[in-house]
């Protein structure tokens, strides 16, 4: 459960092919939030580099809890903007290359004294082919993680991390929630086909399942060759009711998150004590 309010920001851009100019833009922008006195900055999926199968292998970098700014200059720049700004920062995501040459999309979590918390690398790949819409195979290049990430941030409680199409797979919230997150959050680049369909969506649906906040951060919209990402980050309450959102364009959002709404969505729809657990599995039990 949330233990105090907390204050967030998602951060809306686009990334584009110099690597400097990406970290050099999220660090203008983390800072701009911290500015307004937030206690939690969002980045989006793949903010550092072009978000292309062609493209990940070459930008990827090694994580490590202590980085080399000339091996990993993203996972070093951003321990060192959540240290400056004093934030939590959920680093968007990164391609990330480990010890067997093997490439994931991951995302890194940091406390305001630019420690490593957690990381989570995406676990379901993004391959789709939308018959006149878009053709992506994220697994030509990418490796799937193959573990849920929930982080302990201290004073306020427990967070969900997924990476975008992670979304669509219920049961990773639904157990980040049964083990006491009170917030889902989803570094993402939907595009222009599937999120006009789903975005909203499956945001809502996320904190309406399961009664706690969703937090949807997206790239910007860029114009062509780059990426079509849909844009429009979002927050969700525990009701599902839509508390923060973007346009398609460059810019942050705000939210307050607060346990008193939590609680009395919990009260006024007790779902969480009417699950029939004896005709059906709690599937958090079972990891």
């Amino acid at each position: 459960m949330l233990q105090k309010t907390l204050e967030i920001a998602c951060v809306q851009i686009a990334s584009g092919p110099n690597k400097a100019d990406n970290i050099s833009r999220a660090r203008e922008k983390v800072m701009q939030a911290a500015a307004r006195g937030v206690s939690l900055v969002v980045l989006p999926e793949c903010f550092n580099a072009p978000y292309s199968t062609t493209k990940f292998r070459e930008y990827a970098e090694p994580l490590s809890s202590s980085p080399d700014p000339a091996e990993a200059p993203t996972f070093a720049a951003l321990s060192q903007m959540a240290q400056e700004a004093g934030v939590l920062l959920v680093g968007g995501s990164v391609p990330e290359c480990d010890k067997l040459s093997k490439i994931y999309n991951t995302c890194a979590v940091y406390s305001p004294r630019g420690e490593l918390l957690a990381f989570h690398r995406k676990m379901h790949l993004f391959d789709i082919d939308i018959p006149g819409g878009m053709c992506f195979r994220e697994s030509d290049t990418l490796s799937p993680g193959n573990q849920i990430t929930i982080v302990d941030l201290d004073g306020y409680g427990k967070i969900g991390i997924g990476i975008c199409y992670d979304i669509r797979f219920a049961e990773l919230s639904t157990i980040a929630a049964r083990k006491g997150a009170f917030a889902l959050i989803f570094p993402s680049a939907f595009n222009t086909t599937t999120g006009p369909l789903h975005w909203e969506l499956l945001g809502r649906s996320r904190a309406l399942d399961n009664q706690v906040y969703s937090v949807l951060c997206s790239q910007s919209r860029a114009p062509p060759p780059s990426y079509p990402a849909w844009g429009y980050s979002m927050v969700s309450d525990p009701m599902g009711r839509i508390v923060a959102a973007a346009e398609e364009g460059e810019g942050i959002i705000y939210a307050t998150l607060d346990s008193s709404a939590i609680q009395e969505a919990r009260q006024a729809i007790p779902i969480s004590i009417q699950k029939r657990y004896d005709v059906y599995p709690d599937i958090a039990k079972l990891i």
